[in-house]
């Protein structure tokens, strides 16, 4: 029972963030940079590349030029495009290695994390996830829950404010299975 406890103060926590002003401005600056963007490029790491992967399968159903960096389909990254990294430590190596590589095309870069390091100092926008830990959460559990449910708050607000609505979605999910 304890860890539902802190998954429930994480949303809680979540919930409350999510009201303040600095927050609300991180939220709109990051739902225009993904507006504004010709491509979206998203990349984690382990579980937090699984919640890059629905965030960017989301921004697809959107109608979004949306990918993860290292699929087979994953296009040049160019100097009109954004690149949104997920990462709980913000030093997880591979994840430095792929925004030292876009900062040289462009500076149009986002990093969502538990903790700030040395990520921070490569990205234009860093959006901090306050987090309560646990032991029964065993590494970065509860940042990826509140990653996945950040994210999706994320797509709420795009879809408000382009006006859209499930049926955007519907229509590019797979019909082939």
């Amino acid at each position: 029972m304890e860890e539902l406890e802190i998954v429930l103060q994480n949303i809680n926590i979540l919930k409350n963030f999510y009201i303040e002003d600095e927050w609300k401005q991180k939220m709109n600056l990051l739902v225009d940079k993904i507006i504004n963007a010709k491509k979206i490029f998203v990349f984690g790491v382990g579980r937090s590349g699984y919640v890059g992967r629905s965030f960017a399968m989301r921004l697809m159903h959107l109608g979004f030029n949306s990918y993860f960096v290292g699929d087979t389909t994953t296009p040049s990254y160019e100097k009109d495009d954004l690149l949104i990294l997920i990462t709980g430590s913000g030093k997880t190596e591979s994840v430095l290695i792929v925004a030292k590589k876009a900062k040289k095309i462009n500076n149009n870069i986002v990093a969502i994390v538990c903790e700030s390091g040395s990520i921070i100092k490569l990205v234009d926008l860093t959006i901090q996830l306050p987090i309560k830990k646990s032991n029964y959460l065993p590494m970065g559990t509860a940042f990826e829950e509140m990653a996945l449910i950040f994210l999706d708050l994320v797509i709420a607000e795009i879809m408000k404010k382009l006006n859209l609505d499930e049926s955007e979605i519907i229509k590019r999910h797979c019909n082939l299975l």
